[in-house]
């Protein structure tokens, strides 16, 4: 976090990476954000996937995402539900490489400030 907002690296793909992992928060159908960060925390926990306490999640939303990397970069994201056994809100954001660093300082730039949740 840089001045309450994700860093850019929060979004850049890893070396061999086809897509930026993330989860569907809807897929907990409440209206209640913070039932859906549990939700989001619990399946990853399923999946024995670590959460540092002093890791934040950050909530982007899928228009706003798409919007921006057409209008600043010309380019096509796709945000996919994949589900999976342990985590069946698992997504993932395709359309960009790991050299693609605009596309990940548009991204966390399309977070709302409101929308970044502790995970304890």
């Amino acid at each position: 976090m840089v001045n309450g907002m994700p860093r850019e690296n929060a979004f850049r793909l890893r070396p061999g990476e086809e897509y930026l992992s993330t989860n569907w928060m809807e897929y907990f159908h409440e209206s209640h954000r913070q039932t859906q960060i549990a939700g989001v925390g619990q399946a990853l926990a399923d999946k024995n996937f670590r959460v540092s306490r002093t890791a934040s999640f950050a909530v982007l939303n899928v228009a706003a995402a798409v919007n921006a990397c057409k209008a600043g970069l010309n380019l096509d994201i796709e945000i996919i539900a994949l589900g999976e056994p342990h985590d069946p809100s698992h997504a993932g954001i395709f359309g960009y490489t790991e050299y693609s660093t605009d596309v990940a300082a548009l991204l966390a730039q399309s977070v709302n400030p409101n929308e970044i949740y502790p995970v304890a």
